[in-house]
């Protein structure tokens, strides 16, 4: 199997002394601090890596050893509707604004 590499930021980019830094961190892709990245294994990002060494600790992992993503949950819960008597109230209701908004128009005839 392929060689990954998986790679976790421990210390913040912000008392980093220089810009190259903050540059190299952003092109590795982090975003925040303990985040952990997997990245394929080449002498590109292997020299991002020893730019960045005292920011991050990264360790060769196997491509099947990499967990799957964390299954998404809705930002919204879903309520279930009422029983028949709640919705025919609400619509009654409905009718009946619409009933007499119909009535007290601008020119009612």
């Amino acid at each position: 199997m392929a060689k990954k590499l998986k790679i976790s930021q421990v210390r913040s980019v912000i008392g980093s002394q220089r810009k190259k830094h903050r540059v190299v961190m952003q092109s590795l892709g982090f975003r925040k601090i303990h985040q952990t990245l997997y990245k394929n294994d080449s002498p590109e990002i292997r020299g991002m890596l020893n730019k960045v060494r005292h920011l991050i600790e990264w360790e060769e992992v196997d491509e099947k050893d990499i967990p799957g993503p964390a299954p998404r949950k809705a930002g919204f819960t879903v309520i279930e509707r009422g029983t028949v008597a709640e919705d025919t109230a609400q619509t009654g209701a409905v009718e009946a604004l619409e009933d007499s908004g119909s009535q007290g128009g601008r020119n009612a005839t």
